[in-house]
């Protein structure tokens, strides 16, 4: 899994940009809950989004159903970022998160 901060320059609310870019503006991306924090693309329904804010900074996590479908929401959602906001932003940081896995139960042995 990938999680993005996006820091704006000072004064500016990243998270505001988004939403009111993604409502009034956007062709390909668009809010799927009530509390816009669950960002889709109209190409790919097999992830999303979840984005929220903290003291300004977006922070954003991508979750795809496969591997592929990281680099598509990663390259999509950074470069649409970049597009809107090149002026708005000081830096866009990537960490690259271990997917939870569940844990085998154990066998008995007969």
């Amino acid at each position: 899994m990938l999680a993005l901060q996006v820091v704006p320059r000072s004064g500016i609310d990243a998270y505001q940009l988004l939403r009111k870019k993604v409502i009034h503006e956007a062709r390909t991306w668009y809010w799927k809950n009530k509390r816009k924090t669950r960002l889709m693309h109209s190409n790919k329904r097999a992830g999303y989004v979840e984005v929220g804010s903290a003291d300004g900074i977006l922070v954003a996590e991508i979750h795809a159903a496969t591997v592929n479908e990281v680099y598509f929401f990663a390259e999509k959602f950074i470069g649409r970022l970049v597009a809107w906001f090149e002026s708005d932003l000081a830096a866009i940081n990537i960490q690259f998160r271990d997917a939870v896995v569940p844990r085998r139960g154990r066998r008995k042995k007969k």
